[in-house]
């Protein structure tokens, strides 16, 4: 075979792994994030007050009410420049933990969404000066 011949062999063949190269990550990527994110889809309802301070025994280990009401919370923007005890009003006392210190109240949610559920989900919140929410957010340990 002519040298020509050979560059177009080689060109040919890179571009067919290259092609399923992409193919593959894609497929990968595809059962890493699609089926976490309908999951959690699937699974969120709108925030309880009375539902999020005194979570069914019955509810699913899996998918606590907290966790799955938590992006609708944060979503309402129901917290902004709440008192510390309009917020204790709606969510109840915050749960005591070791972790998180550098923020004033603390929830647990529940175990964290995505394909690997190893860690857990906080509702972490801060008070300026004046004792009103200035900041809060959802963040996994």
């Amino acid at each position: 075979m002519s040298r020509f011949r050979w560059k177009r062999v080689l060109l040919a063949l890179a571009v067919i792994i290259a092609a399923a190269a992409v193919v593959f990550v894609a497929t990968i990527a595809y059962f890493l994030l699609v089926p976490p994110r309908t999951e959690d889809y699937a699974h969120r309802m709108s925030f309880d007050s009375a539902l999020w301070q005194a979570p069914s025994k019955e509810e699913d280990p899996a998918w606590p009410v907290r966790l799955r009401m938590a992006d609708d919370l944060i979503a309402s923007k129901s917290l902004d420049a709440l008192s510390r005890g309009e917020v204790e009003a709606l969510l109840g006392h915050g749960d005591v933990t070791g972790k998180w210190k550098d923020w004033d109240l603390v929830y647990w949610l529940g175990p964290e969404r995505g394909m690997f559920r190893i860690d857990s989900e906080w509702l972490v919140l801060r008070f300026d000066t004046n004792q009103r929410v200035a900041t809060y957010r959802i963040v996994r340990d």
